[in-house]
């Protein structure tokens, strides 16, 4: 018995050994595919004066990411919560609802870019990819959330108690779950499936979040209200129904088709167009569609803010049809107007008005695909009468809009009649999405081999996450100005922690079971450590100045904290740039 009791022993000794032996031996090939990684464009050798030209196209990367979900992902997405909504089922509504909507599919229309270039990074050794999200959790906490409040007109802004704490007590679990992840540098497929339950844990709580609230608070729940955005308004003598529906990254949880405003409202800066309304001079309001404004910042809606309406696609069967589809894009966004005229005779008036009054040298499309016309004609709109800087700008855009549309006008969901194709387009915006994320990895690990100093985690931290998430910025600068910044936080909080239930573990459990045979991954970027303590101080910053009545009552936020949010974030990049330019030590966790 002695004797067969050792060599078990003994075999148990080997086989760990083994295991010690084998994950030893895979950090250091993977160390010496590092070493030995060669340039996309050539050999790792620095190029003088080249490197710099790189950010430029890692820039360009951003742009083709954002216009990608802003364009294809974001409205396939709205498609399917639209369908949750109309249900006829209840459950299936309650998945349609603004609040749970917003923690789960809208969550990959804000958190697409970096879930992608997370995915992309595993498969292609690069230490920018979990670098993106860690850089990104910092700066929509502070960023986005420092410029919402001091964009707010109200001046001091007052946060919704039950969302905001439930968001904090989440993104506080999801940065200790992140953290224990992280510790000895690798990640087991048991701590991939934890954090990937515990967003579903975090959808469930959104799901019974209003059913606790009121039993908590001893309240019934309130009776829901008949949101129907189509609002009756006369318009060139014509009667007319009037549905909006945004297409936004960040409006899209919080800011669906409720809207309270009609063609005589002027509160946001809409008011009757004249049957024959006097020429236009230089600086005058734009006149489209039947519609005045009163400034050329005037906003159509609570969300977006239109600088240029540049495209009018107009969809119509005047013989099959009683509703008209006009869409209307800008730089950030676009809006749909689904325009409902019942008499015929009225239908071709109000068609022949939006011919005679749209935007001069604008594009006036009657067809059912305005797809390459429209981007071609968008093109000549933007470069007649334009400054030559414009005429750089507009190229680029140019560009990338071709592509999406010759590729995708198939399934393109924003036109009605193709809205049934929404998984198509889900699955085509993805590739995309996708694509541009490995090019801006290729860009980065170029940026790289030209500027050593430049290490890819480092990049990844500060370049690849402002870029991934300063639409976001954008849009809730625009939310705040609309006297929404609250909407524009809890959109913050939520994207953050699912950016580390989502973006970070889903891909995580997509390589360990599919690519690595069940090993676990070794995260050896440099700086994602620090950066989730960063991650817990901010959390800890925020809650304390909601908290804490200063020159202020509980859960409110002045303009001066945003100001204060700001100056910390540029203080974590100073603190990443010190660190990796060796002018403090880096900590040692």
């Amino acid at each position: 018995f002695g004797s067969s009791s050792s060599e078990g022993s003994s075999e148990a000794l080997n086989s760990l050994f083994q295991v010690v032996v084998d994950r030893s031996t895979r950090l250091d090939q993977m160390e010496m595919l590092d070493e030995q990684r060669m340039c996309f464009f050539g050999t790792s050798e620095p190029h003088k004066g080249i490197g710099g030209v790189w950010f430029i196209f890692i820039g360009y990367m951003f742009f083709c990411q954002h216009h990608v979900c802003d364009s294809y992902f974001v409205p396939a997405i709205n498609v399917f919560v639209d369908k949750m909504r109309n249900s006829p089922h209840k459950a299936l509504r309650k998945w349609g609802e603004d609040a749970v909507a917003g923690a789960t599919i809208c969550a990959l229309g804000c958190n697409g870019p970096e879930l992608f270039a997370n995915l992309i990074s595993l498969f292609t050794h690069s230490d920018a990819g979990i670098g993106v999200v860690v850089g990104s959790e910092i700066f929509n906490l502070l960023v986005i959330i420092g410029c919402a409040t001091m964009c707010n007109p109200a001046g001091v802004l007052t946060l919704e108690r039950t969302p905001f704490t439930r968001d904090c007590l989440f993104y506080l679990l999801s940065i200790i779950l992140l953290g224990f992840t992280l510790a000895d540098g690798y990640v087991e497929w048991y701590e991939a499936l934890m954090l990937l339950g515990a967003a579903v844990l975090y959808v469930t709580s959104v799901y019974f979040t209003s059913t606790l609230e009121a039993q908590i608070l001893a309240k019934p729940l309130l009776v829901e209200e008949d949101n129907d955005p189509r609002q009756k308004a006369r318009m060139h003598g014509v009667n007319i129904k009037v549905e909006e529906c945004f297409h936004s990254r960040m409006a899209d949880a919080h800011n669906r088709a409720v809207v309270e405003w009609n063609v005589d409202a002027t509160e946001a800066g809409i008011v009757n167009q004249p049957l024959e309304p006097a020429p236009e001079g230089p600086g005058d309001a734009r006149t489209s569609v039947g519609l005045q404004f009163e400034n050329p910042n005037s906003l159509l809606g609570p969300i977006l803010q239109y600088k240029d309406l540049r495209e009018v696609v107009v969809d119509a069967d005047q013989h099959k049809m009683g509703a008209i589809r006009l869409e209307f894009s800008n730089q950030l966004q676009s809006v749909t107007l689904k325009v409902t005229v019942p008499d015929p005779n009225d239908r071709m008036l109000f068609l022949a008005n939006i011919k005679k009054y749209s935007l001069k040298n604008g594009t006036y499309i009657h067809d059912y695909d305005a797809t390459v016309l429209g981007a071609c004609k968008d093109l000549k709109h933007h470069l007649m009468g334009k400054s030559w800087v414009m005429r750089f700008v507009a190229f680029p855009e140019f560009c990338v809009d071709v592509l999406l549309k010759s590729t995708l006008f198939m399934v393109d969901v924003k036109q009605i009649e193709k809205q049934g194709r929404w998984p198509l387009c889900f699955v085509g915006a993805m590739f995309w999405l996708a694509f541009f994320s490995w090019l801006m990895l290729v860009v980065a690990n170029e940026i790289n081999c030209n500027i050593p100093v430049l290490s890819n985690a480092f990049l990844g931290i500060t370049v690849c996450a402002v870029g991934t998430s300063f639409p976001n910025a954008v849009a809730s600068i625009l939310m705040a100005k609309q006297n929404q910044p609250a909407a524009a936080i809890a959109n913050a909080l939520g994207s953050n922690v699912q950016n580390v239930f989502l973006a970070m573990a889903l891909p995580w459990v997509i390589y360990i079971f599919g690519a690595s045979g069940m090993q676990p991954y070794h995260a050896k970027a440099a700086g994602v450590k620090e950066g989730v303590v960063w991650m817990m101080g901010t959390l800890l910053i925020l809650v304390f100045c909601a908290v804490v009545p200063v020159f202020k009552k509980p859960c409110q936020l002045s303009k001066s904290y945003g100001v204060f949010f700001i100056f910390v974030y540029f203080a974590y990049l100073v603190d990443s740039g010190g660190e990796l330019f060796g002018f403090w030590p880096r900590p040692t966790f």
